[in-house]
């Protein structure tokens, strides 16, 4: 790769470089303004109950505004538990026509991003049901961190790409056992 750019001045497509000449399947990811990271796009579904329905772990560097269409978080709750949700809330950079117009086709009645931009605009039944699905959000980002925390996903230590899904998949269940065990005491008490 440092021949073919180096030396034969060729532009080498994202798919061929090497970011890790440890675990091959890194891949980059570029956050916006906040700099260039090295890893993986893990996207998660989440219920009222705070357990998480669903786990993807994206390969590359895709727009989040292209990801919940096809194959993404939607499809996981909808294969996994027999049908979509009824409302639907995603960060900001989700926020695309695209995502829209397939929360519709899915019968989805609340469609919320945390921020819209340009002349995109939430599908919601009252501003009321908008702003409660954007404080949810807000409270997902305690999930986030406390798999990345609590359960170390942020740096993972288990080598190849089939044994880093393993690792955050097992991470999400171990999540997920905890917070149906603190439901079980609480209700016990």
């Amino acid at each position: 790769m440092t021949e073919r750019h180096e030396i034969l001045r060729e532009k080498v497509p994202v798919e061929e470089k090497i970011f890790s000449i440890y675990e091959r399947h890194t891949d980059i990811i570029v956050k916006g303004k906040r700099g260039v990271g090295f890893g993986h796009k893990v996207q998660l579904s989440g219920g009222k109950n705070n357990l998480i329905l669903s786990c993807e772990i994206v390969e590359g560097n895709p727009k989040d505004s292209e990801l919940d269409e096809d194959e993404g978080t939607i499809e996981g709750v909808k294969k996994g538990y027999g049908k979509a949700p009824e409302s639907s809330v995603a960060d900001g950079g989700y926020a695309s026509r695209g995502n829209i117009e397939y929360g519709k086709g899915e019968v989805r009645v609340n469609i919320v991003f945390n921020k819209t931009v340009g002349r995109i605009q939430n599908v919601c039944t009252s501003k009321r049901k908008g702003n409660l699905l954007k404080r949810w959000r807000a409270g997902m980002e305690a999930v986030i961190s406390n798999l990345k925390r609590g359960f170390d996903i942020g740096r993972c230590s288990w080598k190849g790409w089939k044994h880093y899904r393993q690792r955050v998949f097992w991470s999400v269940i171990s999540y997920n056992i905890r917070v149906m065990t603190d439901a079980v005491i609480a209700a016990t008490l």
